[in-house]
């Protein structure tokens, strides 16, 4: 745990580091653009944060017409189980999120009518960099089937190391996605393997059809 919280630390130093500044990514310009393949995967928090106040009030008299009262806020914390479960999952079953991620962003690139003769391996003048800052698991509202929700950020690098792009996009889920239930997810490694490709494949496709705009 302290090797993933260390590695997901420098990255986010170097992540960061380049200038703040950006361009309007002109497509136009852009001769050749890789894919950096050293994609991080944020680990799952062990508990996350309710959005919601509770209110704790204490009162007493100081004489009969006098009243004190102190009222504290807090928003209460809960154990992230499902979540981490869901973590658990892809280690036990072998499966990394970041080649999931690398092999559909390659595939669409290398399959898209404007990147397709852009996009190189190595030696480009634009850098693609990824990062996935959360992934969770996602129930239906009215049966027992989950899917897999994501979020993945893009930032695209100059030779310069100046970001000159960046987006962040999830899936949207409609309920077409929701193919397997929520067991089947953390305990088949088939399954849980195409509800992270399903999702993953319609992140990068968003991702890819907003840097067709810029």
């Amino acid at each position: 745990m302290k090797y993933l919280n260390l590695t997901f630390l420098v990255f986010i130093i170097t992540f960061f580091s380049a200038c703040s500044f950006k361009q309007p990514l002109n497509l136009n310009e852009i001769n050749s653009i890789s894919l950096n393949k050293n994609i991080v995967v944020a680990g799952i928090p062990q508990t996350y944060q309710t959005p919601i106040s509770v209110g704790i009030g204490v009162g007493g008299m100081v004489s009969s017409h006098v009243g004190v009262g102190i009222n504290t806020f807090f928003n209460p914390r809960f154990s992230n189980n499902e979540d981490l479960r869901l973590q658990d999952s892809f280690y036990k079953n072998g499966i990394q999120i970041a080649s999931l991620i690398e092999n559909e962003f390659t595939f669409q690139m290398k399959n898209d009518e404007l990147f397709k003769n852009r996009f190189v391996s190595f030696g480009s003048d634009y850098v693609i960099y990824l990062f996935v800052p959360k992934y969770s698991l996602q129930k239906a509202t009215f049966s027992s089937k989950a899917q897999i929700k994501m979020t993945i950020e893009l930032k695209v690098l100059d030779k310069n190391n100046k970001i000159i792009y960046e987006d962040k996009k999830d899936n949207i889920l409609f309920s077409e996605d929701f193919i397997f239930d929520e067991i089947q997810i953390l305990q088949s490694k088939e399954a849980l393997e195409k509800a992270s490709n399903l999702a993953i494949r319609q992140v990068v496709t968003r991702l890819i059809l907003q840097m067709k705009k810029n």
